[in-house]
């Protein structure tokens, strides 16, 4: 999910953007860590006998909403201009998979209260303003690598230090070769 010049800040997705989309809030590496998540993918994938989740895709998800209308764009930034703007660091130290997905991934083996309370506080405001969220656990995650035929047993890895300094609306695309996202608008988290 690099910043790329067709990121709108927070601005309404473009007009070429599909009719529908399925719609999320979530953080996103600078280009440092997103090629450190690019490399342990590409090592984690060859040995799960998996694929490589591209680095532009690199993210962590706070609240995934779903499918939208180009129209709830506007209510959804609101959402987002509601929400404390305050930046935080996270440490991605453990590695796992869930078989059944076939999907590897990496983790904070702790939670930063700021993440905790971003995700509870955007959840929060989501629900405020009339969207259904997932009702399954908050599990922070970066997913390495999809179709892991050979999903890795859960262990420690060096950390991986992420600063996150900005909060991103993103919307995404499904596709054969596996999701495409585009970064609808964004807020600035000034880390203290």
């Amino acid at each position: 999910m690099a910043d790329t010049a067709s990121v709108a800040s927070r601005a309404p997705a473009a007009p070429d953007a599909p009719r529908g989309i399925r719609a999320f809030f979530a953080l996103s590496p600078d280009d440092e860590v997103r090629e450190t998540l690019a490399a342990l993918g590409r090592d984690v994938a060859r040995r799960s006998r998996g694929r490589a989740v591209s680095p532009d895709n690199a993210h962590l998800t706070l609240a995934f909403i779903g499918d939208v209308s180009k129209d709830t764009l506007v209510a959804l930034q609101a959402v987002g201009d509601r929400v404390p703007k305050t930046g935080f660091a996270v440490s991605f130290d453990s590695l796992g998979a869930w078989r059944a997905s076939g999907v590897a991934w990496i983790a904070p083996a702790v939670l930063p209260p700021p993440l905790l309370t971003l995700h509870s506080t955007l959840a929060d405001a989501l629900a405020a303003a009339g969207f259904e969220l997932e009702t399954r656990p908050f599990r922070p995650h970066v997913t390495l690598a999809r179709r892991c035929l050979q999903p890795l047993p859960r262990a420690k890895c060096p950390p991986i230090l992420w600063r996150a300094d900005k909060l991103y609306l993103v919307g995404s695309e499904l596709r054969d070769a596996g999701p495409v996202y585009r970064n609808l608008a964004s807020w600035d988290l000034p880390v203290r």
